[in-house]
């Protein structure tokens, strides 16, 4: 009987072997390399403290959401002073996530017309995404009330987003009765180069969508239309998804926001710890300029593991919709939504005090 023969020749056999190893440590090499780069570069070039607005206490002593103050002709507004503490990666963590209508070749301080409080308890191993509303009728510290999306431009004075930032943080908070310790900026080029480096998200459209006013990138319209089922979206076309709200309003697409932010969760997690260390150059090149945080790397990359073990079923998301908001008439004449206390109240009591 004869003995089978190696299917490759024993020095290519050895070469691939060869090869092998050297690529994984080039692998291994060029993480260690883009960290030690993405450590000594911060995500928010200004370095300055979230707690840059002077004045401002948030040390409400509350265990849980409150009413919102009633603002007393002739008096001031109430102004506040951040406590929240850096994350050590440990206890329940509360992030605003802010998504600036920004279009290409403007400046960076816009209207917050997205607004996602994030909150993730690795102890629990849960988290929560509540959307609120940009048309949230509250009171912004020092500045009375308004639309809650006017917050991080009030705060942005003299150009810097970091006091934006700090602002709409302590207006989430005063109003919402639930502490904030960290925030994201994120505007439309990081959304559409961050999915494309990604390779793209699979999203479940429930209905049709056909909004021919869509708006374009120079403030005329684009019309779109998606048709319903399973789409494979890249980057540009996720933003779109995320941004329609012809068809229906404001809550629909809020919804749409949360699908999008949850399929790039799930698209990172198929990635596995080694695909995204693979793509970490990449990805970082492709969003830095479109995100502003106050969080660190280290504290990035906790975050990520944290949510990558975070079962799906163990995510709950919401939105401040017509259940918990009324629509209002200022004496302006402006339409606005107020927020109704107690029901709100249980809600989020549900996403952000609960073990």
């Amino acid at each position: 009987m004869r003995s089978s023969q190696p299917v490759l020749p024993g020095w290519l056999t050895y070469m691939i072997s060869v090869a092998f190893v050297f690529s994984g440590i080039a692998v291994v090499v060029f993480a260690y390399f883009t960290f030690r780069v993405m450590l000594n570069r911060p995500l928010n070039p200004l370095e300055e403290s979230v707690a840059a607005v002077a004045g401002v206490d948030l040390s409400l002593g509350q265990s849980g959401p409150s009413n919102v103050p009633t603002l007393v002709p002739g008096q001031p507004t109430p102004t506040l002073i951040p406590t929240s503490e850096p994350w050590a990666g440990e206890d329940r963590v509360n992030i605003l996530l802010m998504g600036i209508d920004r279009r290409p070749g403007e400046a960076f301080i816009s209207r917050t017309d997205t607004m996602m409080l994030v909150s993730l308890d690795p102890a629990t191993e849960t988290a929560s995404i509540l959307s609120i509303p940009r048309d949230l009728y509250v009171l912004i510290p020092g500045h009375g009330r308004d639309r809650i999306n006017t917050a991080f431009v009030y705060g942005s004075a003299g150009n810097n987003p970091v006091g934006g930032a700090a602002l709409a943080m302590q207006t989430v908070e005063y109003n919402l009765g639930v502490p904030v310790n960290h925030y994201v900026l994120v505007d439309f080029t990081a959304v559409i180069n961050g999915i494309n480096a990604l390779g793209g998200i699979d999203v479940n459209v429930p209905v049709a969508i056909n909004d021919p006013t869509y708006p374009d990138m120079n403030y005329g319209f684009d019309p779109l239309f998606i048709p319903a089922g399973l789409n494979h979206f890249d980057g540009a076309m996720a933003l779109k998804y995320a941004r329609t709200r012809h068809q229906d309003n404001d809550f629909g697409r809020a919804a749409r926001q949360q699908q999008v932010i949850l399929a790039v969760r799930q698209k990172a997690a198929a990635l596995g710890f080694t695909g995204l260390v693979a793509q970490a150059g990449t990805l970082y090149q492709q969003v830095e300029n479109g995100i502003r945080t106050d969080l660190s790397l280290e504290q990035m990359i906790r975050l990520a593991t944290a949510a990558n073990s975070i079962d799906s079923e163990d995510i709950r998301n919401d939105v401040l919709d017509f259940d918990y908001v009324s629509s209002h008439r200022t004496e302006t004449g402006a339409q606005v939504l107020i927020l109704e206390n107690d029901k709100a109240a249980v809600l989020i009591q549900e996403l952000f005090y609960s073990e």
